[in-house]
């Protein structure tokens, strides 16, 4: 009757041992936070929103992590979202969290994340799928017992990782167009559309060896 058996983990216990935790329905209405796709944008924006870059907007023709893609870094109408997810994340992991920051990333069609680790400021992160055309594509992780595994959400999914220690990756984004169907825009001249939006969010454990990242200082 009730109580948790002594074999089942603590979402916690859960998170530290395997690195990373689903979590279904982070966001509830994930329509709020809709952004068409920019249709030509690439690059890289970046808002001083979270005490960073003296509050000027810097724009750069390319994304160095993922060259096909265009991000932004602290668009304003995510930043009261920054706050509702970490006390999210709170209550999930049951630790105390200061945020550091947030961007988020459109990616097209042939679009791969590569294998890496994130920098101190990403020490508790969260993914979240913000809205997509195309099918479930894969978030990879590298467990550390070296097991590799991969989650597929819908949006308002997000999966919560530690950026610093949990390698994380996505294959190529595949069109959501079979052959014929491209071989169609080809010969119409037009764009592939397919697109995936995501959005993440970065915290450091306020009592752990990365708080002086908070605020993204």
């Amino acid at each position: 009757m009730g109580g948790r058996s002594k074999m089942e983990m603590t979402e916690y216990e859960q998170f530290m041992n395997d690195g990373y935790l689903y979590a279904p329905q982070l966001i509830i209405d994930p329509s709020n936070l809709y952004c068409p796709p920019p249709k030509d944008e690439r690059g890289n924006l970046a808002y001083g929103t979270i005490g960073y870059r003296n509050g000027k907007v810097i724009s750069e023709p390319v994304d160095e992590q993922v060259p096909t893609s265009y991000s932004r870094y602290g668009h304003p109408p995510f930043q009261y979202i920054h706050e509702l997810v970490r006390k999210s994340l709170e209550n999930i992991l049951e630790m105390d969290l200061f945020p550091t920051y947030y961007f988020d990333r459109f990616y097209w069609k042939d679009s791969i994340l590569t294998r890496h680790v994130d920098r101190p400021a990403c020490e508790i992160s969260v993914s979240i799928q913000i809205s997509s055309n195309t099918n479930p594509w894969p978030f990879c992780f590298k467990k550390p017992d070296g097991t590799e595994t991969s989650v597929t959400m819908k949006d308002g999914d997000g999966v919560i990782y530690r950026g610093c220690d949990t390698e994380h990756w996505r294959d190529k984004l595949q069109s959501r167009y079979n052959k014929i169907q491209r071989a169609y825009l080809k010969y119409r001249k037009k764009e592939d559309d397919t697109y995936h939006h995501q959005i993440f969010f970065h915290f450091v454990n306020a009592q752990g060896n990365y708080v002086q990242h908070a605020f993204d200082r």
